[in-house]
């Protein structure tokens, strides 16, 4: 298996660029900078894998909220959009005349706060989780700046309480679906039958099952409407799950917990 590991670490106030097959410490520290969408548009983000907790408060979750849009229209402002596995709760970046530096939940009547207006409280976001980022209408797309540290574990377990969740690959790493592990995912040779990760394009999902070859079961095949999309000589799929983006999960039978597996080293 190809490992491959890209971070930015941060040490002094200077950035130094790192790229290599296994990370000397176990605590190396760095930034992640993702690319927003394009006004009104939207992308799949994980803005909490790369934290130095487990969770991180939706309010402590970017670095760079000065330079992404806020205003006092919900139309106009940046979104972080929460799935909660039955429904979407939206939170606008509202411009207050200072900082900016708050989310306030947004409702059908506008912005959702008092004359006495504090930040959206106890919104915290899961390493596992991902959302969606919506550029505000007319707004610019700006990068997306996130901050922590290199993941240590080997494993990390991820429940799955329905059928569809929004996902972010738990480790600090990029990962292609050729080289992604997942124990206790269900494979199949029925695209119905199987787990499926779905990946938004900006304007599309693409859907990519696990196929049962009868042996390892550990390779993604890309889904079409006639079937599964393979020849006799079938390989992976080779497809990017890239660091500071999230996909859709799909479980074929229900709750269940995850495992998924990192794909770099550390040594002290």
């Amino acid at each position: 298996m190809k490992k491959l590991m890209i971070t930015l670490t941060m040490a002094l106030g200077v950035t130094a660029y790192v790229a290599a097959d296994s990370v000397t410490t176990g605590n190396v520290l760095g930034y992640v900078k993702t690319a927003a969408p394009a006004a009104d548009g939207f992308e799949i983000i994980s803005i909490a894998s790369f934290g130095t907790n487990d969770t991180v408060n939706i309010q402590d979750a970017i670095m760079n909220l000065e330079d992404l849009n806020a205003s006092t229209s919900k139309e106009n402002a940046d979104k972080i959009i929460v799935w909660d596995g039955t429904g979407y709760t939206t939170y606008g970046l509202f411009d207050d005349g200072g900082t900016n530096s708050f989310w306030m939940e947004t409702g059908s009547a506008g912005w959702v706060f008092s004359s006495s207006a504090t930040p959206a409280t106890g919104v915290l976001l899961s390493r596992r989780d991902a959302v969606w980022f919506q550029t505000g209408t007319g707004g610019t797309a700006n990068s997306i700046v996130t901050s922590g540290s290199v993941r240590d574990d080997d494993q990390f377990d991820v429940p799955v309480s329905g059928a569809f969740s929004l996902f972010a690959y738990p480790f600090t790493s990029s990962i292609n679906l050729t080289n992604l592990v997942v124990s206790n995912a269900t494979a199949s040779i029925s695209k119905e039958n199987a787990d499926k990760i779905i990946v938004w394009s900006g304007s599309g999902y693409t859907t990519y099952g696990l196929f049962d070859d009868g042996g390892t079961n550990s390779f993604w095949m890309e889904t079409g409407e006639s079937g599964w999309v393979f020849s006799s000589s079938a390989t992976p799929t080779s497809a990017d799950l890239p660091l500071g983006k999230g996909f859709w999960y799909e479980s074929a039978d229900g709750a269940k917990t995850l495992g998924f597996e990192q794909i770099y080293t550390l040594s002290e």
